[in-house]
């Protein structure tokens, strides 16, 4: 029988960029899942679920407030928690308080909302903002709580230490079931493109295809990532929560790169013949961040299937058919400001 067949699962944030394609990997998994959605639906994100809506339900709910949390928890059997407030480097670095605060509330409301309603197991999306700047290359998951988190994110990795700590500290005193995995530079269709909060492939690509040139790279290029296509993910976020692992689990691709390859390789994706220029004078982030996935290769034979170059192509694809409009149209004002 498939696991799925039939589960209650609730998925908080499930409107978001990860959230949308892990529901959808769900549905892939099992006709008869009874998926719920918990989120505030902010941001025009339902459309991210428009074509699956009706196989769904979904709850417009503030997951800040605890009697949210409860609210969406009960009658539920499993829940894969990926509501997070998240962010770019420039956003981090001037609200620590937000991105601490906010998501320390959604991981304390949560656990307890679970819990309370008696919620088989959770699972808890972490971060690989957890490790330390001079963490060992590629990062295992034992240097999860060494040293201080990366300092231009450390809002963000604190909160998430913390909720991984909480996790783990529910399941020891009221036995709950918990799963948590630290994914790694996730990118693809419906990530948050050219906005504050943009990361580094979704500014990149978002200043490339408006026809931008040069096209601004924050730092000097020499930072590198790997960085995990999303239904890689969603399908690794997935099978963790099946499988109901305890300890925690990168989830990642072997592919690392620097921040001009990577710049480089999206304007051949897009076609572009723009010139990059390389503002060292701005934040770039931890030095070198690469996954090292021998344990969820080990326990749950996870693996990226989707190779950097590739996964570029797909989001440039993506972003011209559901973008492309609105992207010509913010050129032309772009362009009218520099005359």
């Amino acid at each position: 029988m498939n696991f799925w067949d039939g589960k209650k699962v609730l998925v908080t944030g499930g409107a978001g960029f990860i959230g949308s394609h892990v529901i959808e990997e769900l549905l892939r998994r099992s006709p008869t899942v009874r998926v719920t959605v918990a989120d505030d639906f902010s941001s025009g994100r339902r459309a991210n679920l428009r074509s699956i809506s009706r196989q769904i339900r979904m709850m417009k709910l503030d997951l800040l407030q605890p009697q949210a949390c409860l609210k969406a928890c009960r009658g539920q059997e499993l829940v894969l928690h990926l509501a997070a407030r998240v962010a770019g480097i420039a956003y981090n670095r001037a609200h620590p308080a937000t991105m601490f605060r906010e998501n320390m509330l959604l991981g304390c409301h949560l656990l307890e909302a679970a819990r309370q309603a008696g919620v088989s197991r959770v699972l808890m999306a972490s971060t690989a903002c957890v490790y330390p700047r001079g963490a060992t290359v590629p990062t295992p998951e034992r240097e999860g709580f060494l040293g201080q988190p990366e300092p231009t994110n450390a809002g963000y990795g604190w909160a998430k230490r913390m909720a991984e700590f909480l996790a783990e500290a529910y399941a020891s005193e009221f036995g709950l079931d918990i799963t948590i995995v630290r994914p790694y530079n996730a990118y693809g269709p419906r990530d948050h493109f050219g906005r504050e909060d943009s990361h580094v492939i979704a500014a990149l690509m978002a200043r490339v295809l408006r026809g931008d040139d040069p096209v601004l790279v924050w730092g000097d290029g020499r930072v590198t990532r790997s960085f995990l296509y999303v239904e890689d993910l969603a399908r690794g976020i997935v099978d963790a929560a099946e499988r109901g692992r305890p300890e925690p689990l990168n989830l990642g691709a072997d592919e690392e790169v620097t921040v001009a390859e990577l710049a480089a390789m999206i304007l051949r994706a897009a076609g572009s013949k723009a010139r990059l220029r390389f503002d060292p004078s701005q934040p770039s982030g931890q030095p070198r961040r690469s996954c090292d996935a021998t344990r969820a290769r080990r326990l749950l034979g996870f693996k990226a299937r989707v190779r950097l170059h590739e996964g570029l192509q797909r989001t440039v694809a993506w972003y011209r058919q559901h973008l492309g409009t609105k992207t010509m149209k913010e050129a032309r004002v772009i362009r009218a400001r520099q005359r």
